[in-house]
C-alpha cells in the first residue's frame, strides 16, 4: 500500500480516547444523537464506552498477580504447559497477556512514564524528540512521527523483523509457555523440538570439523579457500564424516528422535528398511540459519578429494520440511543484518564461499539465495530488512538468465532492485582473494538498476533492423505484463523509459501491453485456495480513496468480535464489498471460519504479507472494542448494505429502462420491478 489516504478519514472522538490512525469513519453508531458535542466529545446511542483516565500499569500488574492468585498459574514462566486441546486463540491471548508491552519495548527503548502513557525515541526512524508512545492500558504503541502502530506482537516482529510465528514464539518463550505440539500456520506441529534437533546435528558436525583427526581433509579444503578459523566458527561450519552411520551413532547415544531426523532430512532409511544412515557423507557443512539465527537446514559440499566426489551431486540440502525450504531461506541472513540495517541495503550473491569470503573481507551486508532465482518469497523477506537490494552477477550467460529472473520480481515488487557485473570468470569469492575488496565494494557501488540493466541489453540487440526492434519490445512487454496491475506510477516510468529508449509513441506500447495482460489472465490457471493470503503474489495495489465508511464499520465489528462472523458470512459476499483491503480481510476471516478456525486478526497476521493493512486492521479492531453492543451496531451496518444493494439494483433497473425506450413489453416489466 502506497502513502495515499485509502482508508483514512476523520477519527470518531471521545473524551478521553487519543485520535488515532484508522481504517475510516465508524459513524454509524457515533451518530444517532447527532454527532460531536461541543466540548468535542461524542455521544453514542449504541454506547461507545467513554473509557475513564487510563489505569497506571502497576494496575494491570496487580492485575496479573491476583490472576496467578486465582490459579492462572500460565502466567508464571515454567509454570504451563500448553496441551493440543487449547485453543489456538486462548493460546495467543495467554502470551499477550505474559507480556507486557513496556516490559518488552522497554528492553530496546528508553521509557520514560508521562501520565498515562509512556514516552521515549522511535525504534524505527531516526527520532531526535520523543514521539514514540506506549499505552499500558491498551497493550499498544504509536509513533506519532513515522505513523509505527501495533500490539506486543506487532513490536517484536518489526525489531527483530521477523514473522508473526516467530515473533509469537519468541514471546511465548519470554514468558515460559511452551508451544510443544501446537501447530501454527504453515510452520506444522513440533517446530521447537525440530528446531532443538537441528541445533544438535549442527553442534556434531561443527565439533567434528574442530577436534575430529579424520577432519583434516575439510580443514585443509577450508584452508585452500582462504577461509579463516573466525568465520568457519562464527557462521558454525562443520563436517559430515564418510561414515554412513557417524550421525545415526551420535544420535542414538544422545537419545535424539530418529524418526523426527529423517523428516528433517538428515538420516534416511536403508534399503532394507532396517536401520539408518546420514545423508551427508564427506561433505563440509553450511548450517543454515534463519535471521534470528536459529539453524532450519543444511547445505553440504563434498569434499573435492573424495572419493565420490565425481557420482555424486557436488552440493546437497536439507530435505523440504516445515523448518526449510531452499527457496525460502538467504544463507548468511542473520550475520548480514546488522550491517544491512545501517547500510540500507543487501547485496545477494550465488555461493556460500562468497558470502564468507565477503564477511571475512569486512563486506558484512552479504547473503545467498540457495542455489536457486531470487523470487518472491526471498523478497519479502528481504523487505523486513531493507529496500535495496543488490544482485552480484558473474558475467556469463548465468548471470545474463539471473538478470532475466530477477527483472521479472522487480516489476511484481516493491522493491529498488540492481545488478553489480563482475569480471568474466571471476565469482566474488575468487575475486577478493586475488584483488582484495575494493574492486568487489566498487561493483556494489557501481550497480545499476535491473531495469535499466536490461534496457541497455535490449538496446544493443535492437540494432540489427525493425524486426530485431520489433523483438526487443516484445520482450520488455512481456516482463511488464507480469505485474498484476495495469498502470501505476512505477509502471508508467518503465514504459516511458522504453517508448523514449526504442523511440516508440507510448500510447503504442500501452496498447501491447493490454493485449500482453489480457492474454495471459485468459491463459492463467484459478488462483490457489490453499488457504494462505497472498503466499507468492504480492498484495494488491489499493485504489485511490477511502473505503466506503459502512464496510469499515463491518470490519471494525468482526474484528472487535470475531464470533459475528458467522453471522456476516451468510448476508455479504466478498464481491459485495468495494474497497480491496477490507475485502482482503473480509476473505481471510471467511475461510478461517470455514477452516474451523476462531475467525480472529491475529490468525490472519500470519496469513496476510502486509504490514501496512495489518497496522490498520489493528486500529480498526481497537475501534470496534470501543463501541458497546456489537451485535446491534451490526444489525444496523447490515441494514446499510442491504439498503446499498437496493440503491444499485434500481439503478440498474433505471439504466435498462433507458435502454428498452422501443421495447414496450421490457419496458412494462422493469416499471413494475421497479415499483415493487
Amino acid at each position: 500500500m502506497d502513502g495515499s489516504p485509502l482508508l483514512h478519514s476523520h477519527p470518531v472522538r471521545t473524551a478521553f480516547i487519543p485520535a488515532e490512525p484508522r481504517f475510516g469513519e465508524g459513524a454509524e453508531c457515533a451518530r444517532q444523537k447527532g454527532g460531536f458535542s461541543p466540548s468535542g466529545s461524542a455521544t453514542f446511542a449504541c454506547g461507545v464506552a467513554l473509557v475513564p483516565a487510563i489505569r497506571h500499569r502497576h494496575a494491570v500488574s496487580l492485575e496479573r498477580a491476583l490472576r496467578r492468585k486465582r490459579g492462572h498459574n500460565d502466567l508464571i514462566p515454567g509454570g504451563s504447559r500448553c496441551t493440543l486441546a487449547e485453543d489456538r486463540a486462548a493460546l495467543k491471548q495467554r502470551i499477550k497477556e505474559a507480556n507486557d508491552i513496556v516490559d518488552v519495548v522497554g528492553k530496546h527503548v528508553a521509557l520514560r512514564q508521562k501520565g498515562a502513557t509512556f514516552k521515549g525515541l522511535c525504534p524505527f526512524h531516526d527520532d531526535h524528540n520523543p514521539s514514540f508512545d506506549v499505552d499500558p492500558r491498551r497493550q499498544t504503541y504509536r509513533c506519532w512521527s513515522c505513523g509505527k502502530y501495533g500490539d506486543v506482537f506487532t513490536f517484536v516482529q518489526e525489531i527483530n523483523r521477523v514473522g508473526f510465528v516467530e515473533a509469537m514464539e519468541e514471546l511465548a518463550r519470554n514468558a515460559g509457555i511452551s508451544l510443544e505440539n501446537q501447530t501454527f500456520a504453515k510452520h506444522g506441529p513440533n517446530r521447537a523440538r525440530m528446531l532443538e534437533v537441528t541445533r544438535w546435528a549442527a553442534e556434531q558436525f561443527h565439533q567434528c570439523l574442530l577436534d575430529a583427526t579424520f577432519a583434516e581433509p575439510a580443514r585443509l579444503y577450508l584452508g585452500e579457500r582462504r577461509l579463516i578459523g573466525d568465520i568457519v566458527r562464527r557462521f558454525g561450519l562443520g563436517f559430515a564424516p564418510p561414515q554412513g552411520d557417524w550421525l545415526v551413532r551420535k544420535a542414538t547415544e544422545s537419545g535424539q528422535p530418529l524418526d523426527l531426523m529423517e523428516q528433517l532430512g538428515l538420516i534416511s532409511k536403508n534399503n532394507d528398511g532396517n536401520g539408518f544412515y546420514g545423508r551427508f557423507r564427506d561433505r563440509v557443512m553450511f548450517p543454515i540459519r534463519d535471521i534470528r539465527g536459529q539453524t532450519v537446514g543444511f547445505g553440504g559440499r563434498i569434499l573435492p578429494s573424495s572419493l565420490s566426489s565425481a557420482k555424486v551431486a557436488k552440493y546437497i540440502n536439507s530435505a523440504e520440511n516445515f523448518l526449510f525450504s531452499k527457496s525460502d531461506q538467504l544463507y548468511g541472513l542473520d550475520q548480514a543484518r546488522n550491517e544491512a540495517l545501517k547500510a540500507k541495503e543487501l547485496a545477494v550473491v550465488e555461493g556460500y564461499t562468497d558470502v564468507l569470503m565477503a564477511h571475512q573481507m569486512g563486506v558484512t551486508n552479504v547473503v545467498a539465495t540457495m542455489g536457486t532465482a531470487l523470487n518472491d518469497r526471498h523478497v519479502r523477506k528481504l523487505k523486513h530488512v531493507v529496500s535495496k537490494v543488490v544482485l552480484v552477477f558473474d558475467a556469463d550467460e548465468g548471470g545474463n538468465k539471473g538478470v532475466d529472473r530477477a527483472l521479472e520480481v522487480f516489476v511484481r515488487n516493491n522493491l529498488e532492485l540492481r545488478v553489480a557485473k563482475l569480471p568474466s570468470g571471476l565469482d566474488p569469492c575468487d575475486l577478493l582473494v586475488e584483488q582484495g575488496v575494493d574492486p568487489f565494494r566498487e561493483a556494489i557501488d557501481g550497480a545499476i538498476d535491473v531495469f535499466e540493466h536490461k534496457l541497455a541489453q535490449v538496446f544493443e540487440q535492437a540494432q540489427g533492423g525493425v524486426e530485431a526492434q520489433e523483438r526487443a519490445v516484445q520482450q520488455m512487454l512481456a516482463v511488464l505484463a507480469l505485474t498484476p496491475e495495469l498502470r501505476s506510477v512505477k509502471m508508467e516510468l518503465m514504459v516511458n523509459r522504453i517508448a523514449h529508449r526504442l523511440y516508440l509513441k507510448e500510447e503504442t506500447l500501452w496498447n501491447k501491453l493490454r493485449q500482453l495482460q489480457s492474454s495471459r489472465q485468459q491463459s492463467a490457471p484459478e488462483a490457489s485456495r490453499s488457504g494462505e493470503l497472498a503466499a507468492e503474489q504480492p498484495g494488491p495495489q489499493e485504489p485511490v480513496g477511502k473505503a466506503p465508511p459502512v464496510e469499515v464499520e463491518l470490519l471494525q465489528l468482526l474484528l472487535a468480535e470475531p464470533a459475528l462472523v458467522a453471522r456476516v458470512s451468510g448476508e455479504i459476499t466478498p464481491n459485495m464489498i468495494e474497497h480491496s483491503s477490507v475485502r482482503m480481510i473480509l476473505e481471510g476471516l471467511y475461510r478461517l471460519l470455514a477452516e474451523g478456525l476462531t475467525p480472529e486478526l491475529d490468525e490472519l497476521r500470519g496469513r496476510i504479507d502486509n504490514e501496512t493493512l495489518l497496522a490498520r486492521a489493528m486500529v480498526a479492531k481497537q475501534r470496534g472494542l470501543d463501541l458497546a453492543d456489537r451485535p446491534a451496531c451490526l444489525e444496523r451496518v447490515l441494514e446499510r448494505f442491504r439498503e446499498r444493494a437496493r440503491t444499485r439494483q434500481t439503478k440498474e433497473l433505471q439504466n435498462q429502462l433507458q435502454s428498452a425506450k422501443n421495447d414496450h413489453a421490457a419496458a412494462r416489466e422493469l416499471l413494475r420491478q421497479l415499483r415493487h
